[in-house]
């Protein structure tokens, strides 16, 4: 369909432009890991913004993490990646989740701090699944070409996915919100830990049974 063609066509343009920002950089000598880390820092500033109400900033630093994310992938697979590499974005990815939904929490304590320990239980059930089938898993996947250039953990959980970003932005834009979508993320957190377990089960257990 023409819809298809055209979202085709932007990805392909975003990319080749992020590998264009992603060769300079190489050049002026800026690892991976060193995006990775200043995202990272960048990310973190929205703690303290949120804090203090300042929505707009907040969510600055928070695109601008999610931007450093996409941009360190882009180095590492220019000067090659590492193990390190994987473990250093994956650690601060969900450092940095955790992290803004702390800021929310601080934001109104009253009215946010019960919605946003729900989220992090949520949060918390997904990634711990996530990481516990990948590191079992991880010995057993035959590399593909695909695979090598992302994290053997990145399962699709929403600990790193496309719909805990889309949320962030909206609840700086909505903050008065808080609390529906909080919960709604919780939810889809936990409906996200029940896939994945049952992903494990079936690849763990019925495909070993089946061999």
């Amino acid at each position: 369909s023409d819809f298809c063609k055209n979202s085709k066509c932007i990805q392909k343009k975003w990319d080749n432009r992020i590998n264009i920002i992603a060769k300079w950089l190489h050049k002026k000598s800026m690892s991976a890991n060193m995006i990775t880390i200043f995202g990272f820092i960048i990310g973190m500033m929205s703690i303290n913004f949120l804090a203090m109400n300042m929505y707009f900033e907040a969510l600055v630093c928070i695109l601008i993490n999610r931007f450093c994310d996409v941009l360190d992938g882009a180095v590492a697979r220019i000067e090659g990646i590492t193990k390190f590499g994987v473990f250093l974005d994956l650690c601060l990815d969900f450092v940095f989740y955790a992290g803004v939904i702390f800021g929310f929490a601080l934001a109104d304590p009253y009215e946010n701090a019960v919605a946003a320990c729900f989220l992090l239980f949520g949060f918390t059930a997904s990634s711990s699944a996530l990481l516990a089938y990948g590191l079992v898993n991880h010995n057993s996947v035959k590399k593909t070409d695909n695979q090598k250039l992302e994290s053997p953990f990145y399962l699709g959980g929403l600990a790193q996915g496309f719909e805990t970003v889309c949320a962030f932005v909206l609840l700086c834009i909505m903050p008065f919100a808080f609390l529906p979508i909080a919960i709604a993320l919780g939810c889809w957190c936990l409906i996200k830990a029940l896939i994945i377990v049952s992903r494990a089960y079936y690849k763990l257990v019925i495909t070993e049974e089946k061999k």
